[in-house]
């Protein structure tokens, strides 16, 4: 979402809050009134929808910058709940005191005719982009690697040796160089005259150690080697400046307050996070599956339950077990924060947008790290082959426990082999990281992808049967087989596969068993296929 956008986002989001807030305030200042007035004192449960109204203007005033309302709401549903926890009843005009402290809290609301030309006229300003320049002289090589970086959401631009005075005016954040047409003699003068340069990268025909070592001592901070690897540049950029990312962070709001919950996500939306709100309790498990988060924002005071029940629901699922929850706790509730005990973070209303940020962010990507390299392939990223083997063994103990279908499969690339031997063991690499990324990608959450061997993978796929396992797989297949490695020559990629029924298995090794038979027949019967249960 571009800045211009969300900005008129948020402020048409603040003009329906006031507007809302508005109403709120007169209805509760209108039955405070009524109580006021009368001969006898207020009932129990008339004070409590009074705290409970006021305490929700508390929780959410301040969010949307009108802070001395919040705190002024937040005093008096405390001074209400000491009353009812105390087991007193007001008099008359005690409440009438409080009547006119919400009265003075209501006058530094602004007029909604002061908000709406505001709105109407906000000025926009675009987000700044990172900026990557190619430097080659062979126009389809050069043009073929701004296309990459484009694709990647990078701002590319392509220059010729002779136009890099335009590249250095240009001031990029990184320069890709292409050693294949433009020689390390021809570019690190000019490099070296170069005061505060960017950050480097060298495209390269050597792939050995001695070309690694002479590329850092001229500054480079990545080398890369044919064929050409998206995932590899996109990984070093990434690791350079900050920068568009393939799959954002995601957080799943479980927020009944429809206009805050709106805000929440506006103001993630502005950090690079993408969000799903749910405002209705019920539905949050339809979310996890559909929507699968890195972090949860769970509200306390929920219309159906506490906010820990809630969290202790997500994790029922074992997919969801170690899912981050950052609590959003209602005013000072000190109880609240013995949540933080169980590991969760905890964000007390009204909830700064800074640190509502600075607490997502730390704690999705400390979730989604843990999560990607904890016995990870190193080529890969996928799970080595000994955690692989840890995983099945419980997947298989669970499915057998609970009875639920639990699927398996073996895809091992087509003519691995052949590849390495006539374009290099570079470009068996590339297409192994290649499926991996396509796995990973496509494949739901909560499924599992291992190294198996070589240019093997096996995938674990719990709450699914054999045939949508296979399905699953045969998508994944066509879309690699449109790949084609084209650096030098044609070579087309394609994949063979078993999937079988692990809760079908007596052991983990007869369903091991089970799906490299079907491999091996996919593969007699010419490759390029998936067999499953109805394969035989």
């Amino acid at each position: 979402m571009q800045e211009s956008e969300r900005s008129r986002r948020l402020e048409a989001l603040r003009v329906q809050y006031v507007e809302r807030l508005h109403d709120d305030l007169q209805a509760v200042m209108a039955q405070v009134e009524e109580m006021s007035t009368r001969d006898n004192a207020a009932s129990a449960v008339e004070l409590e929808a009074v705290c409970e109204a006021l305490q929700r203007i508390a929780d959410s005033a301040g969010s949307f910058g009108y802070d001395a309302l919040s705190e002024t709401c937040g005093e008096v549903a405390c001074q209400v709940r000491q009353w009812l926890e105390g087991g007193v009843l007001p008099a008359p005009y005690t409440l009438a005191a409080l009547q006119s402290r919400l009265q003075y809290g209501a006058e530094q609301l602004p007029h909604l005719d002061d908000l709406l030309p505001a709105y109407a006229t906000m000025a926009q300003r675009d987000t700044a982009s990172v900026r990557v320049a190619v430097l080659g002289d062979e126009p389809l090589r050069r043009r073929e690697l701004d296309e990459v970086l484009s694709g990647l959401g990078y701002v590319c631009h392509a220059y010729a040796m002779h136009d890099v005075d335009a590249l250095t005016a240009w001031q990029p954040d990184a320069v890709l160089i292409d050693e294949r047409s433009v020689p390390r003699s021809r570019w690190s003068a000019w490099w070296s005259a170069w005061q505060s340069p960017p950050h480097l990268l060298i495209f390269g025909d050597e792939d050995d150690f001695a070309a690694r070592l002479s590329a850092i001592r001229h500054g480079a901070a990545g080398y890369f080697v044919p064929p050409l690897d998206a995932s590899l540049i996109a990984r070093c950029l990434e690791r350079l400046v900050p920068g568009p990312t393939p799959e954002p962070l995601r957080v799943l709001i479980v927020e009944d307050d429809v206009e805050l919950a709106e805000h929440y996500h506006l103001v993630l939306d502005g950090a690079g996070v993408d969000s799903w709100v749910v405002n209705v309790p019920a539905e949050t498990l339809f979310a996890l599956r559909d929507y699968r988060p890195d972090l949860a924002l769970v509200d306390t005071r929920l219309p159906t339950c506490t906010g820990r029940e809630m969290a202790r629901v997500m994790r029922l699922d074992d997919a969801w077990r170690d899912l981050p929850v950052v609590y959003l706790a209602a005013g000072d509730d000190v109880h609240e924060q013995a949540l933080t005990r169980s590991g969760d973070a905890f964000l007390g209303k009204p909830v700064d947008d800074d640190a509502l940020v600075a607490t997502v962010l730390s704690h999705a990507f400390s979730a989604r790290g843990s999560r990607r390299w904890v016995a990870r392939d190193g080529l890969t990223g996928v799970l080595t082959h000994a955690a692989l083997q840890e995983l099945l063994e419980v997947e298989f103990a669970r499915a057998q426990r609970s009875g639920t279908p639990t699927s398996l499969a073996l895809i091992d690339i087509d003519h691995v082999g052949a590849l390495n031997a006539h374009y290099g063991h570079a470009s068996g690499d590339y297409v192994i990281r290649l499926l991996a990324e396509h796995l990973t990608q496509q494949l739901r959450f909560i499924d599992h992808v291992g190294r198996y061997a070589g240019g093997a993978f096996c995938v674990v796929l719990p709450h699914c049967s054999p045939e949508d396992a296979q399905r699953a797989i045969e998508r994944i297949r066509l879309q690699f087989q449109s790949q084609t490695i084209n650096e030098r020559g044609e070579f087309e990629m394609t994949f063979s596969a078993g999937v079988a029924g692990l809760h079908d298995a007596s052991s983990v090794e007869a369903g091991l068993d089970a799906i490299d038979q079907r491999l091996y027949r996919a593969k007699l019967a010419g490759r390029n296929r998936v067999l499953g249960n109805g394969d035989e």
